[in-house]
């Protein structure tokens, strides 16, 4: 790890763009806790409608997997994999949108 002097480190906690980034690592936090609920409830539909039905629902599968993208986006934001917002601030994944 290279030395920081104490100039470098006083103009890194000042920076604004940091502190900016913090708050939207708290919120997508929130965000990835609200996303599981919805996986396993999900899931949970997914599951007795294969039960009684015989087949899952399709929209609900391609839901899951539009979610599943959005989960990965939010995890690549959350550990700087990408410096990419995502929803709100970009489309929602749909129907195939990387």
């Amino acid at each position: 790890m290279a030395d920081i002097n104490e100039e470098d480190l006083k103009k890194n906690v000042k920076d604004k763009d940091t502190w900016l980034r913090f708050v939207f690592l708290i919120l997508f936090g929130i965000a990835l806790y609200f996303i599981m609920i919805v996986v396993c409830i999900s899931s949970l539909v997914q599951f007795l409608a294969k039960l009684f039905s015989g087949s899952a629902l399709s929209s609900l599968s391609e839901f899951g997997g539009n979610l599943a993208k959005y989960q990965a986006q939010v995890t690549s934001y959350l550990t700087f994999a990408s410096d990419d917002k995502p929803f709100p601030f970009v489309p929602f994944p749909c129907c195939g949108n990387k």
